[in-house]
């Protein structure tokens, strides 16, 4: 077997390999960088000089010795870039806009949560050129909204002035910067799975109900967000049940409520078989989860049901799938092709 690709190439993978080992290591020595690696110290010593020499590192205090020079540490500078998200969600029955700027490991250093009264294309602009001016390391934006997105573009949402806007291209063009789009329950399940280490090869399926619309899903495969073609997957309040999910009655009686919530277990089982469903809702609870289990064994072998589980923070999950595949857009995308 031959790899593929120039000297240049080699040498920006080797950059690659050793940035994102000392990423996941905080801090760590050259030697135990080469030896989680395969790089030679002398590489992986000159890689490091490179990375302090530009920011993306700084020199830390020396390791303890038994005995011996100790050894210089190098640590992760997670300040080196920031990523700007904002991403809506309503708050008490009204949209709000979450905005945060995060570090590289997609902790919070900002945070800010507006009311919005319009929603247009446009009018996110005055609050990213005042927090850009605030934070000049931000090098990547990603939007957060309810419904279907689709190369960039909102194709299905509430909010009317959105529909069909090219977001994306909207805004790389205005900032310069990379952008994305990502639907709010998509992101939400990536942050559920990743904040928990969900590492099934199965599906995980994460159902959200919010106070003023139907129900949507994400859905996690094998360590990776499934959105199916046209990024339809998971709009689950599309699926013929007979149901009314904006009919209000529905959520004023329990019975009705794991009734119809049970039906849907039945029907993404049926289609998915996840290993697991968490849901995000207010109405639900652990006691509630073993009725909806119950109902389900009506329909499906007992060995089919999946692990009902419940989510107590929808923001947070929201907010860390939100960082985290913002930040992905700086990952560097030079990989080695085998031959």
């Amino acid at each position: 077997m031959s790899i593929s690709g120039n000297a240049l190439v080699m040498k920006e993978v080797n950059i690659n390999l050793v940035r994102r080992t000392l990423k996941l290591k905080t801090q760590a020595t050259k030697q135990q960088i080469a030896q989680e690696t395969g790089l030679s110290i002398v590489t992986v010593g000159t890689i490091l000089q490179q990375l302090v020499q530009d920011g993306e590192a700084f020199d830390a205090e020396a390791a303890a010795s038994s005995g011996g020079r100790p050894a210089q540490q190098f640590r992760f500078n997670e300040d080196f870039a920031h990523a700007l998200i904002i991403f809506l969600h309503e708050e008490g029955g009204k949209d709000t806009a979450h905005l945060r700027v995060v570090n590289l490991y997609g902790e919070s250093i900002y945070t800010e949560n507006r009311r919005m009264e319009a929603i247009t294309l446009e009018c996110f602009e005055p609050w990213i050129d005042t927090i850009i001016v605030q934070y000049p390391t931000i090098r990547a934006i990603g939007f957060g909204l309810p419904g279907v997105e689709y190369e960039g573009r909102m194709i299905l949402t509430d909010y009317k002035e959105l529909t069909g806007s090219p977001i994306v291209e909207h805004y790389k063009e205005r900032y310069g910067l990379p952008v994305l789009v990502e639907n709010d329950v998509n992101a939400a399940v990536i942050g559920y799975c990743r904040r928990r280490q969900v590492v099934s090869e199965a599906a995980t399926v994460y159902i959200y109900f919010p106070t003023k619309c139907g129900p949507g899903s994400g859905i996690y495969i094998d360590g990776k967000l499934y959105k199916g073609n046209g990024g339809f997957a998971g709009e689950v309040a599309s699926i013929p049940l007979g149901i009314d999910w904006d009919d209000q009655t529905l959520y004023e009686s329990l019975e009705r409520f794991v009734e119809a919530v049970a039906k849907l277990v039945v029907a993404v089982c049926s289609i998915i078989n996840p290993y697991a469903i968490t849901f995000s809702s207010s109405l639900l609870s652990p006691q509630l989860l073993e009725g909806i289990a119950a109902c389900c064994t009506k329909q499906l072998p007992k060995s089919v049901v999946p692990v009902l589980g419940l989510s107590q923070n929808f923001t947070l999950d929201y907010q860390y799938g939100m960082a985290f595949e913002t930040l992905a857009l700086l990952e560097p995308q030079v990989f080695l092709t085998a031959q």
